[in-house]
């Protein structure tokens, strides 16, 4: 394996980014040319990313350092395997989220769609770094910048309902990355030294081999309550409470960038910085099936009692989501594929489930408009 220093994985990031600058900068003036910006953004990010696929079809690591801070913490960014995955898939639904975005915001005459826009975009630079992060800080910085710019997309329409549904939302994500991300990250660096992932290795993590086996499995346990994007019961409540949003920014939530990088976090904590090798050690896998397993079935009759669609698809989301992570504690290769496998196939199966309705009611509008 061949570790390769580009550029690309920065451009990668940036780009959905200076689309939210120049979505900011067109303004509602010209919605055209403002809306063309998170086409062009999104297709250009997708491109981009499926030119680093060959190199890591061969084996290779593509990676690239920001800045460096302290000795073992940098804001450094890697293209392996693992990220590429979330990372085309999420650059990919972008482009089709964006055309739900145009057709809604419009037919609806929606209020702030300039900000509405410009903090979809940079949510997806968020989504971007998540796939990418080279190390648990960079992870963490971008993980966080997911959640303070959807804040105001799932308070969008800015009444009573939606501000308690975005104050549910803001309140359960920060308090558990606060809470137990940041002690779990500090309790790593000290247990470890660095907090980069080892290059192209789910077997070994970055723990050394006479780590106090309490302390990793305590940093685990904080590890798995603080990615609570992950939706992981208890700490589930903020997806339900956050469908109050318009109906693209649900889809926003279930399938392209928000639960994505929950469950992606966690996987890639559980292989990258614990290793298969390590964590089947201190018997980890199977506890975390468990909990997991709970929430899948708890979840899913959960969402058999609902009527509202949303509601119901909430609550399917959260037990979809753990089959993700059920499949890598397994932790072995066939379950491990299967469950990052299944990140893509959520994703599009549910951007597909919340675009339906919209689609159904333009067929007929035209079949009224052609009568």
């Amino acid at each position: 394996m061949q570790a390769i220093t580009s550029i690309k994985p920065l451009i990668v990031v940036l780009l959905p980014a200076i689309a939210a600058i120049l979505i900011m900068f067109t303004g509602n003036k010209k919605p055209n040319v403002r809306e063309a910006w998170s086409f062009i953004g999104g297709i250009i990010t997708c491109l981009i990313n499926l030119t680093m696929v060959p190199d890591i079809l061969s084996g290779n690591v593509i990676q690239y350092t920001v800045f460096k801070m302290l000795p073992g913490i940098s804001v450094k960014l890697t293209v392996d395997a693992l990220g590429i995955i979330f990372a085309i898939v999420a650059s990919f639904l972008w482009i089709l989220a964006t055309s739900y975005n145009v057709g809604y915001m419009r037919a609806l005459k929606e209020h702030a769609q300039t900000r509405y826009y410009a903090c979809f975009s940079i949510a997806i630079t968020g989504a971007m770094g998540v796939a990418l992060a080279g190390n648990v800080f960079t992870l963490y910085l971008f993980y966080e910048i997911i959640s303070i710019f959807t804040y105001p997309l799932v308070a969008h329409h800015q009444d009573e309902e939606g501000y308690e549904g975005a104050r549910k939302y803001i309140s359960y994500l920060m308090f558990t990355s606060k809470g137990f991300l940041l002690p779990a990250m500090a309790l790593t660096y000290v247990l470890a030294g660095t907090l980069d992932f080892p290059l192209g290795d789910f077997k070994n993590g970055i723990f050394p081999a006479d780590a106090d086996p309490t302390l990793v499995t305590i940093a685990y346990v904080l590890y798995l309550a603080g990615f609570a994007k992950a939706a992981i019961m208890p700490l589930h409540n903020w997806l339900p409470s956050a469908m109050v949003a318009p109906t693209p920014v649900s889809a926003l939530l279930h399938a392209v960038a928000v639960v994505k990088a929950g469950v992606f976090s966690i996987s890639r904590t559980m292989l990258s910085v614990f290793g298969v090798g390590l964590l089947t050690h201190l018997g980890l896998g199977l506890p975390t099936a468990y909990v997991v397993a709970f929430t899948i079935l708890t979840a899913s009759v959960i969402a058999l009692t609902k009527d509202n669609l949303k509601a119901r698809l909430a609550y399917s989301t959260i037990s979809q989501l753990s089959y993700v992570i059920i499949g890598v504690a397994l932790l072995t290769p066939s379950g491990i594929t299967g469950g990052i496998i299944h990140i893509a196939n959520h994703a599009f199966s549910k951007i597909t489930l919340f675009s339906a309705p919209a689609l159904f009611t333009w067929l007929r509008i035209r079949k009224r408009y052609r009568k």
